[in-house]
This record gives C-alpha cells, sequence and structure tokens, in this order.
C-alpha cells in the first residue's frame, strides 16, 4: 500500500461523509420537516372577527306596539288619529331607553288583542287626570287623551315596565334582581320537605295538584323558553331556629328564614343552575300556627318568602288537615314564580298579555346581548391562544348564532316578538355551544413546556450528529483557506 493509495482512501472515506451528510440534510428538509410541520399544524378555520366586534356596536332598536282600543260610538277615528301622532313625540321623550320604536294604532274594541299592550278608552274612568292599569290594558279617559297628552305618554311607559326591559345588565328594581337569569330552557322543581315522617303523616304528594295547576301555567309561556317540571319529596330538614313561642302561637324570625336554605338546597340532589325551586316546607303541628316575624315587629299574613337566584319557599300549616292542600299551595306560588321570571309582584296567578309581553321582550334582549357577549369572548379567548384547534363545526355554530342575531334584531325592530325570540334562542345555544366545545376547553391549560419535552427528544438524537459533522466541515473548510493564505 503507498501514499496515494492512502490519501485515495481519505478522499473517498471524506467524499463519502460529505455524500451521506448532503444526503441526509436533504431527507430533512425536503421531507422530514414539511412532514413534521403538516401534522403538528394548528386547524383554525376562519372566524368572522370585524361581524361580531360589529354586532357590539350595533344599536338593537325594539318596536313597541301599543293599540288603542276605542269605541266608535265615543270617540272619532279620524280625531283619534291626530292625537296619537301628537303624542309618538311624548313617548320618545318620557321613555328611559332610547332605542325604542312606538307603533301606535287605533283598533276598534272588538277587535282589540289581549296579547299586546291596549289603552283602553272608556268613560268608566271618571277623573280625567288619572289612568287606571288592569290586567288586560290602561284605561284611559277620552277627556285625558284629548286634553293631557304628556300625561298620558308618562302613563303608558310607566305602564309598558321600559325601565325593566334590560338584557345586558340587571336592574336597578329589587324585583328584577331577584329574578332568575334567562335561560333558553327552566325547570321548576318542587320540592315537599317533611322534617318528621313519625309525626307528619299527611298525604303530601303534589304531583297531581301540580299538573292540575302548575302545568297550564306553563305551557302559557311555552313561547318564551322550555319549561318542565319535577316533584319530589325530602325528609329529615329541621328549621334553621327552634320556633319562638309567642302566648298561644310562634313565630321564627325573617333574619333566620335564609339559613332554612342551605340544608334543603345540599339535599336536591338533581338541582341545576336552570332549576326554579318551590319548596313547601311542612310545619310540625305542634308548632303551629306559626308565622313569619318581619324585622320592624309585624308578622306576614302569609309565610312565604322569595330566596333570590334560588326559588319560593312556603311554610305550609299541617295542623287539622287530612291531606297537603294542592290548591292553596299554588295560589301561593304562583304569584312568587311570577317574581322569579321578573314580572312585578301581584295576587293574581295568571298571565296576562302585557307580562307576556314584557317576558318575551326581556328574553329576546337577554339572548342577543348574551350572544353578542359570548362571541366576543370567543374570539378574545381565540387571539390569546395561538394554538388552540378552530374546527369547522365551531366556525359552523358561530356562523349560526350570527345569523340568529341579526334576524332577531330584525324581527324586534318589525315588532315581532315571536319570531324574534326563536332566532335569538338559536343564536344563544349556538354561541354558547362553541364557546364550550371541549376541543378548545382542552387547550386551555396546555403550557409551551410541555411542547419542548415532546419535541427535543424527537429532533435531538438526529440534529446533533448533523449538527457536529457540519462544525467539522467548517473547521477543515478554514484550515484549507489558511494553507492557501
Amino acid at each position: 500500500i503507498n501514499l496515494r493509495s492512502i490519501g485515495m482512501f481519505q478522499w473517498l472515506l471524506k467524499s463519502t461523509q460529505r455524500f451521506n451528510l448532503l444526503y441526509y440534510s436533504l431527507i430533512i428538509v425536503v421531507l422530514g420537516i414539511p412532514l413534521w410541520w403538516h401534522t403538528t399544524d394548528t386547524y383554525r378555520a376562519s372566524l368572522p372577527y370585524q361581524k361580531i366586534r360589529n354586532l357590539s356596536r350595533r344599536n338593537i332598536l325594539q318596536s313597541i306596539p301599543v293599540q288603542v282600543c276605542y269605541d266608535s260610538k265615543d270617540v272619532s277615528r279620524t280625531r283619534l288619529e291626530e292625537l296619537l301622532t301628537s303624542m309618538k313625540p311624548y313617548l320618545l321623550g318620557r321613555s328611559p331607553k332610547g332605542n325604542v320604536i312606538f307603533d301606535v294604532a287605533p283598533i276598534a274594541s272588538e277587535e282589540c288583542s289581549e296579547n299586546k299592550p291596549a289603552i283602553i278608552l272608556t268613560k268608566q274612568v271618571k277623573r280625567p287626570s288619572k289612568a287606571e292599569s288592569t290586567p288586560r290594558g290602561l284605561k284611559v279617559s277620552p277627556e285625558k287623551l284629548d286634553r293631557m297628552l304628556s300625561d298620558v305618554a308618562g302613563d303608558i311607559i310607566q305602564y309598558l315596565e321600559l325601565d325593566r326591559l334590560k338584557g345586558d345588565a340587571l336592574s336597578s328594581d329589587q324585583g328584577a334582581q331577584s329574578a332568575m337569569a334567562v335561560t333558553t330552557s327552566s325547570n321548576v322543581l318542587i320540592t315537599v320537605v317533611n322534617p318528621d315522617p313519625a309525626r307528619i303523616t299527611i298525604p303530601h304528594d303534589l304531583t297531581a295538584a301540580a299538573d292540575q295547576y302548575l302545568g297550564p301555567f306553563l305551557r302559557g309561556l311555552t313561547g318564551v323558553s322550555l319549561f318542565t317540571y319535577q316533584t319530589q319529596i325530602v325528609r329529615y330538614v329541621g328549621l334553621p331556629q327552634r320556633p319562638i313561642k309567642n302566648g298561644e302561637s310562634f313565630y321564627i324570625t325573617e333574619s333566620s328564614l335564609p339559613h332554612l336554605i342551605t340544608p334543603i338546597e345540599s339535599k336536591l340532589g338533581t338541582s341545576t343552575s336552570n332549576d326554579i325551586n318551590l319548596i313547601v316546607y311542612l310545619v310540625d303541628p305542634s308548632f303551629t300556627p306559626l308565622s313569619i316575624r318581619k324585622s320592624d315587629g309585624s308578622h306576614q299574613t302569609i309565610n312565604t318568602f322569595l330566596s333570590p337566584q334560588f326559588g319560593a319557599v312556603i311554610l305550609y300549616d299541617t295542623s287539622n288537615k287530612a291531606s297537603v292542600n294542592g290548591g292553596e299551595v299554588f295560589s301561593t306560588l304562583l304569584p312568587q314564580l311570577k317574581q322569579l321570571l321578573g314580572l312585578r309582584a301581584s295576587n293574581n296567578s295568571n298571565i296576562t298579555g302585557q307580562e307576556l309581553f314584557y317576558l318575551k321582550s326581556r328574553t329576546a334582549l337577554t339572548h342577543i346581548t348574551r350572544s353578542i357577549s359570548t362571541l366576543n369572548s370567543l374570539i378574545s379567548l381565540v387571539d390569546s391562544i395561538p394554538n388552540m384547534v378552530i374546527g369547522d363545526h365551531i366556525a359552523n355554530q358561530v356562523a349560526m348564532s350570527i345569523i340568529g342575531i341579526e334576524e332577531a334584531c330584525t324581527a324586534l325592530e318589525k315588532g315581532d316578538l315571536n319570531t324574534a325570540l326563536l332566532h335569538a334562542s338559536v343564536a344563544r345555544d349556538a354561541a354558547e355551544k362553541s364557546f364550550s366545545d371541549p376541543s378548545i376547553l382542552a387547550l386551555l391549560y396546555f403550557p409551551d413546556d410541555q411542547k419542548f419535552a415532546i419535541y427535543i427528544p424527537l429532533f435531538l438524537p438526529v440534529g446533533l450528529p448533523l449538527l457536529v459533522s457540519y462544525l467539522e466541515l467548517l473547521k477543515e473548510w478554514r484550515r484549507k483557506r489558511a494553507k492557501t493564505d
């Protein structure tokens, strides 16, 4: 073996090393990196960011249909139309909400609908300076309508309760703050609490009574939300404090009532955030008659109270009773249920046309504002987490929500509450499904250091030998350059 053969062998060896280095580098660059990039790429469907931001700036207009019912024998239609035209500026000026369109139209008395706000012109109102609100509508004398347009406009605004139609925030009204959150579906859970089954043995199953009294009431609200109801019995839950004897009767203080909710709530079992709880607490006969003593020392005539955002409780006297009277129970609980739905307190257990109008308006506005808020939260979340996967099904739900919001706003402007409610409910369901999709929630807490822990064991064994080889080539190139110089 001569020196020339040794040099040729070294040249071939170096050439082979260079060829291998070039070969593996090309394999990694041309095949490995694109394949890794494609398999680890985060798919993000396109979301309509600008449309969602524009929805936040959209002015939601609501058309309020106000029918003026009149008898042609008492009022001239021509004169009435002139008065109503003159009244519109007063209505807009008195309205606490700026986004309102009033559609005031004269309607013959026999054609007036009970499902829309109505002003009834009647001679029965003797004092022209005062209007009377009834379940069917607002009674106004023709003399007042002719002489005091501003006062009538104020009465109409107060009658329509426009100051309570707020979908994006709680009203300052105490009743509105006690109401349950507006949802697309709710379950009314009737719970009968028997603290001592050994002493209270009267029949107390309210299933039949619920079908008779609560069922028709909730079916009247089908257009507002999807309502269901259930009954159950809970045992061995005592009063928060022992009733205080006061002569021949007993009482518990008003301040102790909230403490009754906690032990009952822990035993409700199936209770969810969409449940409206109606609780019938059977009072031990040894503590009857039992009353609730207020902070001012007076006693409530009806032993029932509201728990904000939870439900209503009635303390039912079981002494000298053969069974729990379902009619008596629900005649007390249904007015409480109306308050929990956001209506004003009243002794009427039926839903009037005006109350149904208010519920539909409030529900539609709430669904629209909550849908817009949820969509804005979604795009903020997507922007804050670059590696979040956004599937096509999420983009479709977002698009469905946007279409629903726009259709609901258009229907509100036309005064079509039923259509507005339908589209607003669809929009809210779609927005909440897109925001709470499992594929999004799975990546909320996936830190970047976990990615490095996965990729480094893969790339380091492949990349380190190549890096060392390139450094050797660089050193050899520098040595040759130094010899040449």
